[in-house]
């Protein structure tokens, strides 16, 4: 009689002990999330657009899918993480073009190759860069703008976001296509150069047009181009550089990518369900916030677009002294 206490808490303790065996089991057969590493902080555009990513994958794929902030190197460190992950689709890289079209050419040790060692996915969202001038100009237009640049001096200066950065080789672009020099002021980041803009210290800036467009509608300062191959839809008035006879068509794009040997039919899902996701009108909305548009893509239309940037950057880049960093 007196056993059968202690024989009701052996038991317990063995389904105990079953139970918790049952359920690491079932833990360890459920799939690790699949993860969109990005090469910036949170709480910027392109963390925003992983998050958009993360959740239609997380529908369309019926897997748990996380957002993980790999900063560091420009966005390097992200880039060098999915290269090294395994080619089976559960590491995807969200990124704008600068790491796949630009830092070959800006960067001696770059340690990957864009063509090589990445599949393109999907185009996720594009955009404009804008050729903003401000007060420092005493002009409001692009003819006014050139006629000014030719006897400016030292004034004739354009500021960036950093200098290997695409707005830097777009001002340097600009100012070989009319044929003015122009000098450039790199910043760290764009808030910084539309500061001095407004202030009238500084001539010029090529920035997001997303982070000159509340200044524009001040009228603090003049959009007065955008880069894209058609007017941008938020500055619908303002026209591009290849209008104006200025052979300078830079779209800005942030773009999804998988490591190499990712199986094809394996892509096929993942870019079906981010497709899925950016089809949705919360998603349209989310994204107009951020300034851009939804232009999901095939992977041939985007290694083509690849190409033909790193085709434009080469001699770009080289043309302008630029000394590569490590």
């Amino acid at each position: 009689m007196q056993r059968r206490p202690y024989l009701t808490l052996g038991l317990r303790a063995a389904l105990s002990l079953a139970l918790a065996g049952c359920v690491a089991t079932a833990i360890a057969q459920q799939p690790q999330p699949m993860k969109v590493i990005v090469g910036f902080a949170p709480g910027g555009s392109v963390d925003a657009l992983a998050r958009l990513v993360a959740e239609s994958l997380q529908t369309g794929m019926k897997r748990n899918a996380i957002v993980e902030n790999r900063t560091g190197a420009g966005g390097r460190l992200a880039v060098e993480m999915v290269k090294a992950a395994a080619p089976d689709g559960d590491t995807l890289l969200l990124a704008p073009q600068g790491p796949m079209t630009l830092f070959p050419f800006v960067f001696r040790n770059l340690r990957y190759d864009p063509a090589q060692d990445f599949i393109p996915v999907t185009r996720v969202a594009s955009g404009d860069f804008a050729l903003t001038i401000g007060p420092l100009v005493p002009a409001k237009e692009m003819k006014g703008f050139s006629a000014w640049l030719a006897g400016a001096g030292d004034k004739a200066a354009y500021g960036s976001p950093g200098a290997g950065t695409i707005p830097h080789f777009v001002g340097v672009a600009f100012s070989r296509q009319i044929g003015v020099p122009m000098t450039h002021v790199p910043y760290r980041g764009s808030a910084l150069s539309m500061n001095d803009l407004a202030g009238g210290t500084l001539a010029a800036a090529v920035s997001p047009v997303t982070e000159a467009l509340e200044l524009h509608k001040a009228g603090r300062v003049t959009i007065v181009a955008t880069t894209g191959p058609k007017r941008s839809g938020f500055v619908a008035d303002v026209p591009t550089l290849k209008e104006l006879g200025i052979d300078v068509v830079v779209p800005l794009w942030f773009a999804v990518y998988a490591p190499a040997a990712t199986p094809p039919a394996t892509l096929d899902r993942i870019r079906a369900a981010i497709h899925a996701g950016l089809a949705t009108p919360a998603a349209k909305e989310r994204i107009a916030r951020l300034g851009l548009d939804v232009s999901p893509s095939g992977t041939p239309e985007l290694i083509t677009l690849q190409l033909r940037e790193r085709e434009m950057w080469e001699p770009v880049v080289k043309a302008s002294g630029f000394t590569p960093g490590d």
